[in-house]
């Protein structure tokens, strides 16, 4: 780690906590275990905003383009939850879209967002994100989102998902064919990378993807995504590090 400053936006462990929207417990985690990008200030811990910003941008490419999920393994169970992000409304079971785009237009043109969102740009983003790369990580499962959630400033999280009736061609190189969908819509690539992290985790188990195949309503699909992510958190072990 490099061991003096330069000019720029200098961040505490409490700053970088809320920063990344963590637990200050979780940010002494990945300093532990050599994850952030840190600067030793006699007995304190300091970190450059740039460093942290270009940090971030490497771990979103290592989880969407490499599968690697180390960042995940420093996480609080309470920091990872997805089922909050869910909403009836956003929603849709055994959907039959013709194509991977009708799907995202469906989704981003039905979905209940905020007011302000300009569902076209949304569609647009999202769509240039998977010609980018496909988004379809695992067999059964794919995590669309735009490009930079940023500029549709959305006011608080969501994922939106949608159950598909038959495994649909996403045009992944991998031949994914995912019968789940879920859209993440973070408000900054922080929120992004940890609720992609918990996606790729979550809806990696088997049973869970065939309990929302089974679902017959959005309230089911939503319950038992609530059930395996308690499954996962008693799965956590308790001790610190261990």
């Amino acid at each position: 780690m490099p061991d003096t400053l330069n000019a720029g936006e200098i961040l505490t462990i409490r700053q970088l906590a809320e920063y990344l929207m963590v637990s200050e417990k979780t940010v002494y985690r990945m300093l532990d275990r050599n994850q952030l990008p840190a600067v030793r200030v006699g007995a304190q811990w300091r970190f450059r905003r740039q460093d942290i910003d270009n940090w971030l941008t490497d771990e979103v490419r290592r989880v969407e383009h490499e599968g690697q999920r180390s960042v995940l393994d420093a996480l609080e169970p309470s920091e990872l939850a997805i089922h909050p992000m869910l909403s009836p409304e956003n929603v849709w079971i055994a959907t039959h879209p013709a194509s991977r785009d009708e799907l995202l237009a469906l989704m981003t043109h039905e979905a209940s967002l905020d007011p302000h969102v300009d569902r076209d740009q949304l569609y647009r983003s999202v769509r240039e994100r998977e010609i980018l790369c496909s988004t379809a990580l695992l067999d059964h499962a794919a995590f669309p989102h735009p490009v930079d959630p940023r500029p549709f400033r959305f006011t608080r999280k969501r994922v939106l998902l949608a159950v598909l009736a038959a495994p649909l061609d996403f045009q992944d190189p991998h031949h994914h064919t995912p019968r789940v969908v879920a859209m993440i819509l973070a408000r900054s690539t922080q929120g992004h990378l940890l609720a992609l992290s918990r996606a790729i985790k979550l809806f990696a188990s088997p049973p869970l993807i065939e309990r929302l195949t089974t679902a017959r309503s959005a309230e089911r699909a939503i319950d038992a995504i609530a059930a395996e992510e308690a499954r996962i958190a008693r799965d956590v072990p308790t001790k610190d590090g261990q």
